[in-house]
């Protein structure tokens, strides 16, 4: 759910592609066309790197708080050598715009996080980004951040007040509002516009404070959105699917984990199914291999959530359902999984 209208839609997307405007309209016309039209890349335009698996939160709704994901992911850092290898070979292919350094785990437990933002944007990696409940950061380090070339920061905000201390402890609301109204004044000090700061909160932890969780966030970040609870926990029985759903992040973008094994994709939380192992093998032999070739023609013929396991419990193919909400004076769509309960560690 976005609070915003389609004049603020193209300012975020002014800002998101300063520096890089017309390479960035570029890759958002192939991010959404080639999925379309079923064409593979020469090499994937968006690659996440897991810079760690390992969190320390512990969240009620998260995945890593699963048996099974302990018993398949080695929660562990990616090693520098095998970040810098990836990054190289990703500056080396004119279709790759974007990497995310981050994925499953907390990206600022990795002790090489600044080094690895900064080799990154020197490669000429044209968007460099990355995913964070907040907590390690603080305004120096923000600082950093500006310095580096960060172009956009996700941080993982989920409610107001005690709701927000009860999913994010030990975090205190407080503290985390106010470090993220310093980020704000050092942008504005600095004439910055980027990193872009993103506030990303699931409607369970918002829908009871809405108002007040818009009116913290909305005058200091660049963008505020909730999204549906996914059912990480794999707890729902009764799904429904989106008939003949053809997956469009295989046409997309490439993940790899902390340990170097790609997965089918960033939705494939459980790590259950390995594409490639990019510390023997190249991004683009794995991305044009006949692995993730047969997934794509799986999905060609429907049967992803039928012959993939990953894709039984990803959002993507799953129907959703709208409900009409009054946010801030103004009344939005906010939707949700089909049979999907809205409640925090269920």
């Amino acid at each position: 759910m976005y609070l915003s209208s389609r004049l603020d839609f193209i300012k975020f997307n002014l800002k998101r592609g300063k520096g890089h405007l017309l390479q960035y309209i570029i890759d958002r016309i192939r991010w959404n066309l080639y999925p379309r039209i079923r064409h593979v890349s020469s090499f994937p335009t968006h690659v996440d790197l897991e810079l760690s698996s390992a969190c320390n939160l512990n969240c009620p709704m998260c995945y890593t708080t699963t048996d099974e994901f302990k018993k398949n992911v080695n929660r562990m850092l990616m090693e520098e050598k095998l970040l810098k290898k990836i990054i190289d070979e990703c500056s080396s292919h004119k279709s790759h715009f974007s990497i995310r350094l981050s994925w499953r785990g907390e990206s600022f437990m990795h002790p090489k996080i600044f080094e690895l933002i900064k080799y990154a944007k020197d490669k000429g990696i044209k968007e460099v980004s990355t995913l964070t409940h907040g907590g390690f950061l603080d305004p120096e380090k923000f600082e950093k951040l500006i310095d580096l070339g960060l172009d956009w920061l996700t941080i993982s905000f989920d409610g107001v007040g005690e709701e927000y201390e009860k999913i994010r402890a030990p975090l205190k609301y407080e503290d985390a509002v106010n470090k993220i109204k310093k980020y704000h004044e050092i942008k504005q000090r600095r004439n910055s516009v980027k990193p872009i700061i993103k506030i990303q909160g699931i409607w369970p932890s918002v829908q009871k404070n809405t108002d007040e969780f818009f009116k913290v966030f909305s005058p200091i970040t660049d963008q505020v959105i909730t999204s549906p609870l996914l059912d990480f926990l794999r707890l729902d029985t009764n799904r429904e699917y989106i008939e003949d759903f053809t997956c469009p992040v295989l046409y997309q973008r490439l993940s790899v984990g902390s340990d170097g094994r790609v997965l089918l994709c960033f939705n494939d939380e459980m790590g259950s199914m390995t594409m490639g192992d990019a510390n023997k093998e190249k991004i683009e032999d794995i991305w044009k291999g006949k692995k993730l070739q047969k997934a794509r023609q799986i999905h060609l013929k429907h049967l992803g959530v039928e012959k993939l396991e990953p894709c039984k419990y990803c959002m993507y193919p799953r129907k959703t359902e709208t409900e009409k909400k009054k946010v801030s004076g103004k009344t939005i769509n906010v939707n949700n999984y089909t049979n999907r309960t809205q409640t925090v560690g269920k």
